[in-house]
């Protein structure tokens, strides 16, 4: 703020002949200076304290998380080796993670699930947990998330660096690679160390145990935010015997999870070698209960003393469970046994997520269905959880195609979010009528085979490849105009077609 000018007082008015004045005038007007003098001061020290203050809040926010070393600590908490934790953070209830290994591949879906965050309001952090990056990426994650997501994004969006855990080890040899180790040791290594987490070391407790932490899956799209509330049945579906002693909201003793078509798997698993103790919980829970309570997957959401308290008991199974199971599921059979063990029974979700456009029940296509063909690309096109229920993330786990027209998220070029990319070819509107079959692409045998498809699951895949395609194109327009502005080439062509896109 610039100096004002400031008007003097009259001390007395001048006549024509200027006489002299008085030594009392002289004193007062001496005392008037002064004290303006005085006032204008301390104005100005206060205002370049406060902007000091600002200047030095945001610089660090601006900062990169500091890689911690693994190390195990007395009470059995992986140590951390970063700086203190942050503090003067602000407090949020929610906070969301995903756990990534350091590759491209997962590279690109973290910026899309980022950018979802930003469009839907989410509340509270979002921290991608990064396993198992060399020095060199570990420094470049941190300057491209801080400069490409920090900083056009969100201050609240953070990378969580950790060490590589997916070796399989026997013997104390390395004798394979389990990447999915990543997220459980990820998770409890974030919320032991992470920015604004940490462990009581009196107490072994976590320092905030009421922030409700959801845990996501980094080929998530978020389509409506999360809450802790599910109270409203307009929003959320809730059926068969998961209607038993049901819950509406996440607290201490109450996590929350996606169904997912895991029931009473885990009780077939030699437990005896998997828990170590004799009565452990889990050994006692019936098939019955163990169908209703525990087939959670992702989205998880429980706070972060339940979700402590699961991470240290998954970590401690999921390698013997891997031992007997040695298969894509083996850490979410992992997760069941852990929260079981732990007495932690799940209210179990049906329509948190959308993925699999052949189920008849079990995901949250209720919202999806009732849209007519005619109407269900534009509809995909501009979500606005607002106007219509939604599940909480799209989630890409699966190939979709009707006719030609093809999603799969093994088949996006590494480099999407770059200035030279083009984005993806438009979807037509008319695409949930136009087709009732899927042609696979290349290296498909035989080529061109047209394979039927009903027109139910056709509205599905429709949705699936508009709300994609829009999603991808979003985040990509966001990133060159935060990222490539004045850069000759920028490529805003949508003409990236999957289909031809070679493996």
């Amino acid at each position: 703020m610039g100096r004002q000018k400031i008007k003097q007082p009259v001390l007395g008015r001048r006549n024509e002949n200027k006489t002299k004045c008085s030594p009392l005038r002289i004193v007062y007007a001496a005392v008037g200076v002064a004290i303006l003098i005085l006032a204008w001061t301390s104005h100005a020290v206060i205002e370049n304290d406060v902007l000091a203050e600002k200047l030095s809040v945001v610089g660090a926010n601006l900062q990169a998380p500091h890689e911690r070393p693994v190390a195990t600590t007395a009470s059995g908490s992986i140590a951390a080796k970063e700086g203190p934790i942050a503090e003067g953070r602000p407090k949020e209830k929610y906070h969301i993670v995903f756990s990534t290994d350091c590759s491209p591949y997962q590279h690109w879906q973290s910026y899309v699930l980022f950018y979802s965050a930003l469009k839907v309001g989410q509340e509270g952090y979002v921290t991608r947990i990064a396993s198992g990056c060399e020095d060199d990426e570990a420094e470049a994650e941190r300057e491209w998330h801080n400069k490409h997501i920090k900083q056009a994004m969100s201050e609240k969006f953070n990378i969580h660096l950790t060490p590589h855990f997916s070796s399989v080890k026997k013997d104390g040899q390395v004798v394979g690679n389990y990447e999915f180790f990543n997220k459980p040791f990820g998770l409890r290594h974030w919320m032991e160390n992470g920015e604004g987490m940490g462990v009581d070391p009196k107490t072994g407790a976590m320092k905030d145990e009421d922030t409700i932490v959801i845990l996501l899956d980094p080929d998530h799209v978020i389509l409506q935010p999360f809450s802790d509330d599910f109270s409203d049945e307009n929003r959320t579906v809730i059926t068969g015997n998961h209607l038993e002693n049901k819950k509406t909201r996440v607290k201490h003793g109450s996590p929350f999870g996606q169904l997912y078509g895991l029931g009473g798997g885990w009780l077939k698993f030699d437990l005896d070698k998997i828990l170590g103790e004799a009565d452990s919980p889990a050994k006692h829970v019936p098939m019955r209960d163990a169908q209703r309570d525990y087939p959670a997957g992702p989205p998880y959401l429980a706070t972060a003393r339940d979700m402590h308290q699961i991470a240290i008991k998954w970590t401690d199974f999921v390698p013997k469970v891997h031992d007997q199971y040695p298969h894509l599921l083996a850490e979410m059979y992992a997760y069941c046994v852990a929260a079981a063990h732990l007495k932690l029974p799940h209210q179990i979700v049906n329509s948190m997520m959308v993925s699999n456009t052949g189920m008849s029940s079990g995901e949250g296509w209720r919202f999806i269905d009732k849209i007519p063909a005619e109407e269900v690309c534009e509809y995909a096109s501009a979500l606005d959880y607002k106007k219509h229920a939604l599940p909480n993330v799209l989630h890409h786990c699966q190939r979709y195609m009707l006719g030609k027209h093809f999603f799969g998220k093994r088949r996006l070029p590494k480099d999407f979010f770059t200035c030279e990319s083009p984005m993806l070819v438009q979807v037509p509107g008319d695409i949930a009528l136009k087709y009732d079959y899927r042609i696979p692409p290349p290296p498909h045998k035989p080529p061109g085979e047209k394979k039927p498809v009903s027109k139910h699951v056709a509205k599905r895949e429709a949705f699936m490849l508009c709300a994609l395609t829009a999603a991808l194109n979003e985040a990509s327009e966001h990133f060159k105009r935060h990222a490539c502005e004045g850069v000759k080439g920028t490529n805003y062509n949508k003409s990236m077609d999957l289909w031809h896109v070679k493996l």
